[in-house]
């Protein structure tokens, strides 16, 4: 447990809350937070004074036998996530909220998944965009034909770790191309450091091609381009600032226009969206807006770097053999 599980790393203003999990639980009307479990001691005398006195655990396996629970979130490193989801859908928890990345290989994904649908628990993973208010607009104006037929989405990134911080940005791309991938291929700036930063260009099953930046000395925000056969979302500062250029139907040589959007806010929390479709998913027997299978094809692009970097970069397809290759990360 830690920030992003109960915000006590103090490193999100009281504006943006809710902005971990223990707080999302508790400003939704839905839910109540019942627990929390850590190994840390301070971190359980510190999660005792913000939340009330609540129980906390030193053994997330006690609090399972303890408590009565429908959802738990897991907010740990990546190399506990198989593990914990496992065990927390064979008791019997119906709502399993796990922060990404998914996991370390993509045979822990499959096991993830396969045990949540054994036990008829629903699986989301932590990437926020799927909930976010804005993703979804721009993902609404893109399936409407804001910009014709999307041919081609472009990020880059800064903080050089495909996992942790680029897991987000490999599933946006996927959110925004709603296809699968047929092939790939990447490198890796710095291969030998935990979690490496790179890159990586993809082409899916319907021919959107999508090149993806995350090398290690950038440090902007995320920048995007949605690129289609008659107009082009640039997106800037991380989400805040959106361009529209279309083309312009009465110029005679097909220029684009430039159409800019306002400064752009998510009207609502994307973490109280998580929990809201958890909780629908749950009553309604349905898969989340960021289920296990999409946390899966995230990580499943960031294993094609590692793989095609090792192989020359030569282009992988897709689903990869090779299920057992770990990627530690967070």
């Amino acid at each position: 447990m830690g920030n992003i599980a109960d915000g006590l790393g103090g490193r999100h203003p009281v504006l943006f809350r809710p902005c971990c999990h223990a707080d999302a639980y508790e400003f939704n009307t839905r839910t109540e937070l019942v627990a929390g479990s850590t190994r840390d001691p301070q971190r359980q005398k510190l999660f005792r004074e913000a939340r009330g006195g609540k129980p906390v655990y030193s053994d997330y396996r006690q609090m399972l036998e303890q408590e009565q629970l429908d959802i738990v979130s897991i907010a740990t490193p990546a190399t506990c996530h198989a593990e914990m989801v496992i065990a927390v859908a064979q008791a019997g928890v119906k709502g399993i909220y796990c922060e990404k990345a998914m996991a370390t290989s993509l045979a822990e994904c499959d096991e993830m998944i396969e045990a949540c649908e054994k036990a008829g628990a629903v699986l989301a993973i932590n990437h926020t965009r799927r909930w976010d208010d804005r993703s979804c607009a721009l993902k609404q104006l893109v399936g409407d034909g804001g910009i014709g037929t999307l041919q081609s989405i472009q990020i880059s990134f800064g903080g050089g770790r495909l996992c942790r911080s680029g897991s987000h940005m490999f599933d946006l791309a996927l959110m925004f191309c709603n296809d699968t991938i047929a092939c790939g291929c990447g490198w890796l700036g710095n291969p030998e450091d935990f979690d490496p930063g790179g890159g990586g260009f993809f082409e899916t099953q319907r021919g959107i091609r999508l090149t993806i930046d995350g090398t290690v000395g950038m440090r902007h925000a995320l920048k995007m381009e949605l690129i289609g056969d008659s107009g082009v979302i640039r997106i800037l500062e991380g989400g805040a600032e959106v361009d529209l250029w279309v083309r312009e139907e009465e110029s005679e040589f097909g220029h684009f226009v430039r159409r800019h959007l306002p400064m752009n806010y998510a009207i609502r929390s994307p973490m109280m969206n998580a929990v809201d479709d958890l909780v629908q998913c749950m009553e309604e027997g349905c898969p989340s807006l960021s289920s296990g299978v999409d946390g899966r094809n995230a990580f499943e692009m960031i294993a094609a770097i590692h793989q095609s970097h090792r192989e020359d970069r030569r282009f992988i397809t897709f689903p990869l053999d090779n299920r057992d290759f770990n990627i530690p990360s967070n």
